[in-house]
């Protein structure tokens, strides 16, 4: 019987779809794929490396996003390069790099309740949150008491006592959630867009009625890939301001470690 040549190295153990990846990108690089050449299909994939279809395809994935092969619905994985693609990548370590506030900042709470009680639930919140869930809305305020942003939170209802911690520490929400309830931080999703200032809002920022706004929206899922917490926080245009810095780096989730 005739070797393997796309034996997958289990020294390291690293996650079966790292090292799918690994093997064939080590294939991509011997020459057993050249470039202009497709790599086998997935079920072939899959009896080879006894996996499931999921994991195949993240291991492809994984070359596609290194700018290796190019997947093509109907004809297969093409191979289009050898080498990974240098991209710009902004690296976070820690979520709370993501919107920081001042030190000298506070929250305080104003109103609890569930989300069926609140007339100002925004339809952008999505899927996941129901009127069972419950809500605490507040004012985000500098050490001199004046306030910059309007912030709603949203949790599930076996959460809902988490309130009572708010304003006491400056830690964020979804820490406070992990720590207390046992729940694990595995994907946080950010989306900004513009917005107005209306109604109760516009009053306790001290702004007029239909000043632009700033809205962020955080969504945070956890054991599972639950959806736990929404929180969406308004600031006055003018208040608000987020800038982003990209390094020259290699295109990587985890960060690439392979050779030839």
């Amino acid at each position: 019987m005739s070797p393997n040549p796309l034996k997958v190295n289990s020294k390291k153990e690293p996650p079966l779809y790292r090292q799918i990846a690994d093997a064939l990108l080590s294939g991509i690089r011997d020459g057993l794929f050249p470039v202009g050449t497709l790599l086998p299909g997935e079920l072939e994939l899959i009896e080879r490396f006894k996996s499931s279809r999921h994991t195949v395809r993240e291991a492809l994935r994984v070359l596609e996003d290194m700018g290796i092969v190019k997947r093509q619905r109907g004809r297969g994985t093409l191979v289009i390069s050898t080498e990974a693609r240098p991209a710009f990548v902004q690296a976070v370590r820690d979520p709370r790099e993501l919107f920081t506030y001042p030190e000298n900042s506070a929250f305080r709470v104003l109103a609890e309740g569930s989300v069926g009680d609140d007339d100002h639930w925004p339809a952008r919140i999505g899927d996941g949150v129901d009127e069972n869930w419950a809500r605490i809305a507040g004012l985000r305020t500098l050490h001199d008491g004046s306030p910059f942003c309007w912030t709603d939170i949203y949790v599930l209802p076996d959460y809902a006592a988490i309130a009572q911690q708010l304003g006491r520490t400056k830690r964020p929400v979804y820490e406070q959630i992990a720590e207390t309830f046992g729940e694990t931080v595995q994907r946080i999703s950010v989306e900004i867009c513009a917005g107005s200032l209306t109604g109760s809002r516009a009053k306790a920022l001290q702004v007029d009625e239909g000043t632009p706004s700033l809205v962020l929206y955080r969504r945070y899922c956890g054991n599972g890939n639950r959806l736990f917490e929404v929180s969406v926080t308004e600031h006055p245009a003018d208040s608000f301001s987020y800038s982003l810095e990209f390094n020259r780096g290699w295109q990587a989730a985890e960060h690439w470690s392979w050779s030839k």
